[in-house]
C-alpha cells in the first residue's frame, strides 16, 4: 500500500484523523519516580504519537477505514511515518522542514501516578502550512467523518482549525474538533459536528460550571447557532455530558476498573464517538461505544492501544442517563 495514498476502501469512506503536531510518544516506567533525582527506568517503548495519531489508531483498532494526516519532519518524522506503515496505518502527511517533537510519559508503577513532559514541536512554514490546505480540500468530502485533535504548531495561528472547519463544513463534511483555549474558541465558531472540552476547557472557554445543567443546556443552544450539533463535556472518571442544540442532555458514567495508564484516553474517547457518528448511531449509543473505548484504553499499560472485542465487551457496562 502507498503510504502516501488517500486510500478508500469497499467497506465505505475512512475517516480522516489529522496530528498537527505528531510526535514519537515515549512511555518510561520508573518505580518510585522523584523529580529532581536520578531515575532509572525499567521499561521504555515508543509509539506514534500525538493526539490525532492515537485518534486514528484507536478508531482502526474499532473497525473504521482510517486515513492519518498532519505534519512529520526531521528523523523523528520519519520514525513516526515508518512507525505508521508498520501498525498498516495509512497516512498521507505532509513533509517540513524542522523535526517533529517528542514527548514523554513517566509512569511509577509503585504509585500508579503519571509525569507527561510535552516537547513544544516546530514551526510550520507559511508554504507548509498552505500545502496541508490543498491536501485538507481534497480530503473534505460530503458525509466523511474528520477529527482535528491536539493543539497547534507554532507559524499556524489560534484561528487555523476554525480555516479548516470552515472548509469541511462548506464541502458538507462533519468535524470533530477536540481541542483548548483560542483555538477551541475560535473553532467552534465555525460549525464543527462535535466540540469535546474537558470540565477546566469547558469552564474557561464559557465561563460557567458544567455541572450546572441549565447551563449546559444554554451553551449547547448557543453553540447550535453556530452549526455545533453536540457538545461533549468530558469529567474524567465521572463520565460524559452530552448536549444537543434542542435541551436534551444525557450523563454517561463508566464502569469502575482499575486504570493502568489514562494517558490517551480521550483520543480513544474521540475514536469511538467518531466511529459509531460514522456508523449513524444515536447519541446514547455513540456516547456507550466512546466510553467504553476510553475506559479499555485507560485498562491498558500503552497509549492509545484499544482491543475492539474489549471495547465491544465494555459498551454493556457504560450506564447512559437521560437527564
Amino acid at each position: 500500500m502507498n503510504d502516501n495514498q488517500n486510500v478508500e476502501q469497499s467497506s465505505g469512506m475512512s475517516i480522516v484523523c489529522v496530528s498537527l503536531n505528531s510526535a514519537i510518544d515515549k512511555r518510561l516506567l520508573v518505580p518510585g519516580f522523584q523529580p529532581g533525582a536520578v531515575n532509572r527506568a525499567v521499561h521504555a517503548d515508543a509509539t506514534a504519537g500525538g493526539k490525532g495519531l492515537n485518534v486514528a489508531r484507536v478508531a482502526q483498532s474499532l473497525g473504521a477505514t482510517v486515513l492519518a494526516t498532519g505534519f512529520a519532519g526531521g528523523s523523528n518524522g520519519s520514525w513516526i511515518m515508518n512507525k505508521l506503515h508498520e501498525i498498516g496505518l495509512p497516512h498521507q502527511m505532509v513533509p517540513i522542514s524542522q523535526e517533529s517533537r517528542i514527548c514523554l510519559n513517566i509512569i511509577d508503577e509503585l504509585t500508579g501516578g503519571s509525569t507527561e513532559i510535552l516537547e513544544p514541536g516546530p514551526e510550520i512554514s507559511p508554504e507548509e502550512k498552505e500545502r496541508f490546505l490543498a491536501l485538507w480540500r481534497t480530503l473534505c468530502q460530503p458525509g466523511r467523518w474528520l477529527t482535528l485533535s491536539g493543539s497547534l504548531p507554532r507559524g499556524l495561528g489560534d484561528s487555523f482549525y476554525a480555516q479548516l472547519v470552515a472548509e469541511a463544513r462548506k464541502a458538507g463534511a462533519n468535524v470533530i474538533l477536540d481541542t483548548s483555549g483560542s483555538a477551541l474558541k475560535l473553532g467552534m465558531q465555525c460549525g464543527p459536528h462535535t466540540i469535546k472540552p474537558n470540565e477546566e476547557e469547558f469552564r474557561q472557554c464559557f465561563g460557567t460550571d458544567p455541572r450546572d445543567h441549565t447551563a449546559v443546556r444554554q451553551v449547547a443552544e448557543q453553540l447550535g447557532g453556530y452549526g455545533v450539533q453536540s457538545l461533549l463535556v468530558s469529567l474524567g472518571r465521572e463520565g460524559c455530558l452530552a448536549a444537543r442544540p434542542d435541551g436534551r442532555l444525557w450523563l454517561a458514567v463508566p464502569p469502575a476498573v482499575e486504570a493502568v495508564n489514562p494517558v490517551g484516553s480521550g483520543d480513544s474517547f474521540v475514536a469511538g464517538w467518531t466511529v459509531a457518528c460514522s456508523r449513524g448511531l444515536d447519541v446514547p449509543d455513540a456516547l456507550r461505544c466512546a466510553i467504553a473505548a476510553g475506559t479499555v484504553n485507560a485498562m491498558s499499560p500503552s497509549t492509545g492501544q484499544v482491543s475492539r472485542a474489549d471495547a465491544e465487551a465494555m459498551i454493556d457496562r457504560v450506564q447512559v442517563t437521560p437527564i
